[in-house]
């Protein structure tokens, strides 16, 4: 029998190395994801109290801004096992569950085995 022909099944991966980098990578996706479900309550709540587009306008320029923070920090989070940006290959983001490389999930460390 040839030893080349038999080799030893691999070890399952060890994910809770990676907890501390998920966990801010999370936190990132959160922040990102909350600021956009919270943008019509916002304005509707600002005009129902205010009444002037004025306000809304600079509630709205407020908002835009924090949305392009949350963007770009979401955007350049790096992931923990590749250390390749997980949401960008190329010049795209791509808000997905899997890193665009290596194709961690985020939730990858939270997982029983």
């Amino acid at each position: 029998m040839d030893d080349k022909s038999v080799e030893a099944p691999e070890a399952p991966e060890d994910f809770s190395q990676y907890a501390l980098g998920m966990k801010a990578l999370r936190r990132r996706r959160w922040f990102l994801f909350g600021l956009v479900l919270i943008y019509i309550p916002v304005m509707w709540l600002t005009l129902e109290l205010s009444g002037s587009d004025r306000v809304a306008g600079m509630v709205f320029g407020v908002w835009i801004l924090l949305v392009a923070v949350a963007v770009i920090f979401a955007a350049f989070a790096k992931c923990p096992r590749c250390g390749n940006f997980f949401h960008m290959q190329g010049f795209m983001p791509l808000y997905l569950r899997r890193c665009l490389h290596c194709e961690l999930h985020v939730t990858a460390d939270k997982k029983k085995r």
